[in-house]
């Protein structure tokens, strides 16, 4: 059995636990702060935030996948990333100020103000659940598939996502949007690392690899 992998998982599971945990310390855990973090994250928290919450494990794993498996129309990522960003950023902060202004905090709230319609956000607050549940059942079929792979198969699949579910639903539970922030702190720090593992020193290794082959060819 491969120990190390299973370590380091269950290592970064404690991590990430430990961290959102933390994250509520100090702070009065009322409904602003549970769902928006009482409004006071800044720009690199907020990006930070965003980022861990954008690129998971679709972009890793479904996306790299389908690209190798498809090639052309997985270009369409590039486009609809690029579209959302461009009208976020236009259409974002006018929202995030109303919303401020009127103690709103989440979508259906905005829908029911903004447009004075109760039947509105309830309809908006259900499109909002029943969109997400694909969602999340993608994300955790691609954790599990990750981990089981990760661990050499000593994980099975549907014991990762188990032990996933229950270790988020316990600290988003304590911790709301807080622990969320600092557990995709902790992803982003780990994927910058691997980035720069395989962006840098895996290349420098290829090419180190490439000229002792010449010299051994030369020679």
């Amino acid at each position: 059995m491969h120990k190390a992998p299973i370590v380091i998982i269950f290592a970064t599971i404690l991590i990430a636990l430990v961290l959102a945990l933390l994250s509520q310390r100090r702070k009065k855990m009322d409904m602003e702060q549970w769902t928006v973090g009482g409004r006071g994250f800044g720009i690199l928290f907020v990006f930070l935030l965003l980022a861990g919450e954008i690129y998971t494990t679709f972009t890793f794993l479904g996306g790299s996948g389908w690209a190798y498996g498809t090639g052309g129309p997985t270009v369409y990522i590039l486009a609809y990333g690029a579209v959302a960003y461009l009208f976020s950023y236009f259409i974002l902060p006018p929202i995030w100020r109303y919303a401020k202004e009127h103690n709103l905090i989440s979508q259906p709230d905005f829908f029911n103000k903004k447009f004075d319609s109760k039947w509105l956000g309830i309809l908006v607050a259900i499109v909002g659940v029943v969109a997400i549940i694909p969602y999340l059942q993608s994300q955790m079929t691609g954790l599990g598939l990750i981990v089981e792979t990760a661990s050499y198969g000593a994980i099975h699949q549907s014991v990762a996502i188990g032990i996933a579910m229950l270790v988020i639903a316990f600290y988003v539970t304590i911790s709301g949007v807080h622990g969320t922030a600092w557990t995709a702190v902790l992803k982003d720090i780990t994927i910058l690392a691997v980035v720069i593992v395989i962006g840098i020193a895996l290349p420098m290794c290829l090419c180190s690899d490439y000229l002792t082959s010449l010299s051994v060819d030369f020679l």
